[in-house]
C-alpha cells in the first residue's frame, strides 16, 4: 500500500485557516452578546471598530454613484450642495462639480496644467485642491464663469508627500494629512508615524509643526485581542502564510460636522481611521474590498452623513453614501 503523504507547508496552513475559522466565529458570537461591535453578515456593518461603533453602517451604502470615464482617477472629493460633490483626479487639473441627482457632471472647472492632484476643500464658493508636493490652489468663484486662480506654495514638500484636504469651521484652517515625512525639514528623518499640519486661510501658511502626529503603534490597543485570532494571525505572518493584517497610508481626512471627530482614510490597507480632537484614536475600521475599491476621497454633508470616493482601479470610479446613524 502506497502511503499518503501530506505537504508540511499544507497542514500548517489548514492549521492557521481552522485557528482563524475558530477565532472569527468566537468574535461573532462575543459581538452579539457585548454588544461592542457589529457583527459581519447581510445588512450589517462589517467593519472592524474596536472602540466601539462608529455612526455608520459601512457595509451597507445607501446609493452609490457610478462615475463617468473622466473621473475613473478620482482622487479627493468636497460637499458644496445638497445635491452636488465637486471632485477632483490626480492627473488633470479640473474641478468636477457631481450632480447626484442627475447622475452627471453639472459643469467643469480648470485650474492648472496636468499634476498629482490629491484632495479638494470647498469654502463657501472658494476651493482649494492640495497637489502632492504642498502646493495649495485656491480657486475663488470656482462655479462662476469668471474666477480667480492663486497658485500658494507652502513649507510642505513632495518627501511630505500631502493627500487630504479638509476645511476645519472651528479653527477656520484647512487641515492636511501627509502620506510621506511627517517633519517639514529634510533634517528629520520618518519615524512612521502620520502628521496632520494645519493651513490658516488669514495669513495663507502652514503650521511650524504638526498639529497632530498619528503614530501606528497606537493601532496594537485597537486591535482586535481575540486570543485564538492573535496567535494565528502571528503564526501566519511567522510563516509567511498570511500579509500584515494592516496598512495605513492616509489618502483623504473630513471632520465630522456634528461630533467633531476626524475621520482619515487609507485606500493601502483600506483603513477608516477615526480620531478625537486631541488627536487620540477612536477606532480603527477595516473596509470591505468589495465594497470598497479603492477608497481616495472622504467628505461629509453638513447634517453628518458620509460620502467615500473610489478609483476605476480597472472599473469605474464611484461615490458611495452612507446615512448617518443618529
Amino acid at each position: 500500500m502506497e502511503k499518503f503523504r501530506l505537504n508540511g507547508n499544507a497542514i500548517l496552513r489548514s492549521l492557521v485557516m481552522f485557528l482563524l475559522v475558530i477565532s472569527c466565529t468566537n468574535q461573532e458570537r462575543d459581538a452579539g452578546t457585548t454588544g461592542n461591535s457589529f457583527s459581519p453578515g447581510a445588512g450589517k456593518d462589517s467593519s472592524l471598530d474596536m472602540a466601539g461603533l462608529i455612526p455608520y453602517d459601512l457595509g451597507a451604502p445607501s446609493a452609490k454613484y457610478i462615475l463617468p470615464g473622466s473621473l475613473t482617477e478620482i482622487s479627493g472629493i468636497s460637499y458644496y450642495s445638497p445635491d452636488k460633490i465637486a471632485c477632483i483626479q490626480d492627473e488633470k487639473g479640473f474641478i468636477y462639480l457631481y450632480d447626484v441627482k442627475s447622475k452627471k457632471i453639472a459643469s467643469t472647472c480648470k485650474f492648472g496644467n496636468s499634476g498629482d492632484y490629491e484632495d479638494i476643500a470647498v469654502v463657501g464658493d472658494t476651493a482649494y485642491v492640495l497637489r502632492s508636493d504642498g502646493v495649495i490652489f485656491e480657486v475663488i468663484g470656482f462655479i462662476n464663469s469668471e474666477r480667480s486662480i492663486k497658485k500658494i506654495a507652502t513649507s510642505l514638500s513632495g518627501r511630505n508627500d500631502t493627500e487630504g484636504l479638509a476645511f476645519d469651521i472651528a479653527t477656520h484652517a484647512l487641515w492636511i494629512v501627509c502620506k510621506g515625512s511627517p517633519f517639514i525639514s529634510s533634517d528629520h528623518h520618518s519615524d512612521g508615524s502620520k502628521a496632520i499640519y494645519r493651513f490658516d486661510l488669514s495669513g495663507k501658511k502652514v503650521s511650524a509643526i504638526p498639529l497632530f502626529r498619528i503614530d501606528l503603534a497606537g493601532f496594537s490597543d485597537k486591535k482586535e485581542t481575540n486570543w485564538f485570532k492573535k496567535q494565528s494571525v502571528g503564526l501566519g505572518k511567522a510563516l509567511k502564510l498570511l500579509e500584515e493584517d494592516w496598512n495605513f497610508q492616509p489618502s483623504g481626512i473630513a471632520i465630522h460636522p456634528v461630533v467633531n471627530d476626524i475621520y482619515i482614510i487609507s485606500h493601502i490597507g483600506k483603513l477608516l481611521l477615526v480620531l478625537d480632537r486631541n488627536g487620540k484614536i477612536r477606532s480603527v475600521n477595516q473596509l470591505d474590498p468589495k465594497i470598497f475599491r479603492q477608497p481616495e476621497g472622504i467628505c461629509f454633508s453638513p447634517e453628518g452623513d458620509l460620502f467615500i470616493s473610489n478609483e476605476g482601479d480597472g472599473g469605474r470610479g464611484n461615490i458611495l453614501k452612507f446615512k448617518y446613524i443618529h
